[in-house]
């Protein structure tokens, strides 16, 4: 499992405050999609969101295990896919020949508020005591 705490993004300015953030208060944190994104949104979505980001980053594709394959196959390290027992261990056999890990369940998140983010953000981390000493 990937340390925490996570925060839920959805877009490059959210990456962005995610990154500015956890850079001024020297925290660790790690980027979560929304729920079910891998299906909605895609593979290449997230590639592209997340691609030179250097947070931990984790795919949620919900009940789709052949999207968190794919997110496998194309090199992200960590997928959450809440499927049936023999569908997880097909993944995390996957999982281990790319490097990946697979989740069976999302970790809880801080979904970032249309207003005061960054505040609400600031305070996730030093209510969560991850500051980086």
């Amino acid at each position: 499992m990937l340390p925490g705490p996570f925060v839920t993004i959805t877009c490059a300015h959210d990456l962005g405050l995610v990154m500015t953030v956890t850079a001024s208060l020297r925290a660790n944190c790690a980027v979560v999609s929304p729920p079910g994104a891998g299906c909605v949104m895609g593979v290449a979505w997230w590639t592209a969101l997340v691609g030179g980001c250097p947070l931990p980053n984790v795919l949620d594709c919900g009940q789709a295990a052949g999207y968190a394959a794919t997110a496998l196959r194309a090199g992200l390290h960590n997928v959450i896919a809440r499927v049936a027992p023999a569908q997880h261990h097909a993944l995390a056999s996957l999982a281990r020949v790319t490097g990946g890990h697979v989740m069976d369940q999302r970790p809880d998140a801080l979904d970032l508020p249309p207003r005061g983010a960054m505040e609400a953000l600031e305070r996730y981390l030093h209510d969560d005591r991850r500051i980086i000493r």
